[in-house]
């Protein structure tokens, strides 16, 4: 279990660390303390209980959300979710819970989404919400899901400060039988910014550099990384390694292409391969180029042959829901461009990118 401290701008202190734990039967008391919290507060529904406040029974509750786990088990028309309490580590007091469907179907792409949360009442306005989702949404990153799917009513300020805290785009407003307005938001959890090698390694030896440059056809930013020390070595599927000590990475970001480029060099200067991600976006947050990957990509080899990879990742994507029809297509579209592009052009690439690394070094 993760702990994390939580820093309130607006009250200027640290306020209780956090962690996401499975219900048990240890929690027994506190759940049902929890439940009445809510109905004393004239709340007769939980948004992420898993039908606890229906069900009513404990024993039953258990036995329910560990059959929800279960893609077997899991009742007809439902989907696999896990359901978690948020736990304030300082006392162990549960002060909401959360509630995480594995992947979408089509009643949950229209209503219901991948997260369901709640903050008990008496720990509102406290940024406790906007951390319950920061959470679930590292654990959204363990199922594998690509972009989360969350929505609330429009009138629930505090809700909708919580996921647009956590990066959530509004894609539309649907007014529901109840009368209500609800917003629909999607959070990208494929994107990568163009200092996550520093971030993640912020005491080794990493040269990291990035400069715009105008070209005749595009301009773009590029990054340069020269991994000194390099702590982990990273190697690709078929056992070459792309990562290593004073191995290169160059990075291109071209804002006005749905492509981005990364040629892998070794401490010899050799190229190891080109690397085209297909993205949902290239842009740029706070002065960081990042990429919002959408899973298919092109590899070209030093030997000239262009390799395909990801296919299964997209159509899963598509599957889940957490992809467009039209983003999917998209993707092949960029990709057969490119591959076509590449073919016989391995010498012109080579030399494109050993220009940037030239200059870089010298």
């Amino acid at each position: 279990m993760a702990y994390y401290c939580l820093y309130n701008k607006k009250e200027d202190e640290f306020m209780e660390e956090l962690e996401l734990v499975f219900p048990t039967k240890a929690y027994k008391t506190q759940i049902e303390e929890y439940v009445q919290e809510f109905m004393k507060n004239h709340e007769n529904e939980i948004a992420g209980d898993a039908n606890l406040c229906k069900i009513k029974d404990f024993d039953k509750w258990l036995e329910k959300i560990e059959a929800d786990l279960s893609e077997e088990k899991v009742e007809k028309g439902e989907v696999p979710s896990t359901i978690y309490l948020t736990i304030r580590k300082s006392d162990n007091k549960i002060v909401g819970n959360i509630q995480i469907k594995h992947y979408l179907n089509e009643n949950l792409l229209q209503y219901g989404g991948h997260i369901r949360n709640s903050i008990r009442p008496s720990e509102r306005k406290k940024g406790y919400a906007t951390e319950q989702i920061r959470l679930g949404l590292e654990k959204c990153k363990e199922l594998g899901i690509g972009t989360v799917f969350i929505d609330s009513y429009k009138d629930n300020i505090a809700s909708i400060k919580s996921i647009i805290n956590n990066g959530g785009i509004l894609k539309n407003e649907v007014k529901m039988p109840n009368g209500k307005v609800n917003q629909r938001y999607w959070i990208t959890l494929k994107k990568r910014y163009a200092n996550r090698h520093k971030l993640d390694k912020p005491n080794s030896d990493l040269i990291y550099l990035v400069k715009g440059f105008e070209e005749k056809l595009f301009n773009v930013d590029v990054c340069y990384y020269n991994f000194k020390n390099a702590n982990i070595k990273i190697s690709i599927p078929n056992g070459k390694v792309i990562i290593d000590n004073n191995y290169r990475l160059l990075e291109f970001y071209d804002y006005s292409s749905k492509v981005k480029l990364s040629a892998f060099y070794d401490k010899n200067s050799e190229i190891i391969e080109w690397y085209f991600d297909i993205a949902k976006k290239i842009g740029k947050e706070n002065g960081v180029p990042y990429e919002d990957d959408l899973y298919l990509d092109v590899v070209i080899r030093p030997d000239g042959k262009i390799v395909l990879l990801d296919e299964k990742e997209l159509k899963e994507a598509l599957k889940r829901f957490e992809i467009t029809k039209e983003e999917y297509e998209m993707a092949y579209e960029e990709a057969n461009k490119l591959m076509l592009l590449l073919k016989g052009n391995k010498e012109k690439l080579k030399s494109f990118t050993d220009k940037y690394l030239n200059y870089f070094e010298n």
